[in-house]
This record gives C-alpha cells, sequence and structure tokens, in this order.
C-alpha cells in the first residue's frame, strides 16, 4: 500500500497545492503560530513548499543528530544553516534525536488554524462545519480543545 493516500497534503495535486499555499501566504501569522517547532523552522528557512514536501517525505520519523550539521544535512537532504542546525541541537531530545512532525499532524494544524481564524472574524459553527466538512462532534471537540 502506498504511504501517500494517508498524508493529508496534496502533495501531487498541483491546483490543491497552490490554494494552500495561496491560504498559507494570506495567514501567515496565524498558520504559523500553530506549526510544530521544527515545521515553522522549516518554512522560515526554505519556504512552505519546500518544508511540506520535506514534511511529507520524512515525516513520523526520528533522525539521530550529532553536531555535524553536514551530517545532519544529509540525513534530512537540505542545506541546513548553522542558524537551524543550531536550533535543531537546541529544541532536540535529550536523547540526541529529533523528531520530524506526521503529515497528518501538520494537515490538521493548519486546518485548525483555519477554522479559529475564520471563527474570530465572524464565521459561525454552522458555517464552519459547512466550509469544513466537520461533523458537529468534530466541531464541538476543537473548540472544545482550544477552549482550555
Amino acid at each position: 500500500m502506498d504511504r501517500y493516500i494517508f498524508k493529508g497534503f496534496p502533495i501531487y495535486d498541483q491546483v490543491a497545492f497552490a490554494k494552500l499555499e495561496q491560504l498559507f501566504n494570506e495567514n501567515r501569522s496565524l498558520i504559523m503560530a500553530s506549526m510544530p517547532w521544527l515545521v515553522a523552522e522549516l518554512i522560515e528557512d526554505f519556504g512552505f513548499r519546500v518544508a511540506l514536501e520535506f514534511i511529507y517525505q520524512h515525516g513520523g520519523r526520528k533522525i539521530y543528530l550529532k553536531n555535524d550539521r553536514a551530517d545532519l544535512a544529509r540525513k534530512m537532504d537540505l542545506n541546513i544553516s548553522h542558524r537551524l542546525h543550531d536550533r535543531i541541537l537546541h529544541f532536540s531530545s535529550s536523547s540526541g534525536y529529533v523528531e520530524i512532525p506526521s503529515p497528518w499532524g501538520v494537515s490538521e494544524s493548519i486546518r485548525r488554524a483555519m477554522i479559529m481564524g475564520d471563527y474570530s472574524k465572524g464565521m459561525n459553527r454552522e458555517e464552519i462545519r459547512q466550509t469544513y466538512g466537520l461533523s458537529s462532534r468534530a466541531l464541538t471537540n476543537i473548540f472544545s480543545v482550544n477552549r482550555g
């Protein structure tokens, strides 16, 4: 079975990905605030598309870190800057690994950020439910999590 069907990003649908990228550009601060730290760092250094393609390919994995930037760059297949290498070392686990967030989790973070943004702009719950294709229960769960 191909893993990509469960990933949550429209990587291979260029029209859908372009729409997602446009939503990101229009709501950058809202979405960036909802991203896992590593994804936000990758977006800052490489841009939205490259960061999401990386997450799509490597999400859900752990990468062992050495204090060697070139080794990490090779493992991630990205030209990691010294600044980003230092940030990854700083925020990685004490066991020396960095966990790559799952594509599905990142996709859900973007969706939740957009839902909360639309709600704060005055969209009511029924409009949000219909716009985002949520069940009433799923919508209630989203709002109860964001309240606490």
